[in-house]
């Protein structure tokens, strides 16, 4: 799909310290499982972006570095 939307690495939340380090993405670091949770949660709501389970403890946000385009009728 020539047209499909880039997802870019938006942010990364995490528990694990150790698990992610550098990179051009912002990391917001939190104390449990439920801080991460509720952090990639309103994150998610404000920037419309998509949550990535990496299974060590961090999740991922993604947004489209280009959003798809719009579908648009002709009006006759």
């Amino acid at each position: 799909m020539a047209d499909a939307p880039q997802p870019v690495m938006f942010a990364v939340v995490t528990v694990n310290r150790k698990a992610i380090g550098g990179g051009m993405a912002p990391i917001f670091f939190a104390d449990d499982v439920a801080e991460r949770d509720r952090i990639a949660m309103w994150l998610s709501r404000i920037t419309n972006c998509i949550v990535h389970d990496l299974h060590d403890g961090s999740l991922a946000l993604t947004v489209n570095a280009s959003p798809p385009a719009s579908s648009s009728s002709t009006q006759d």
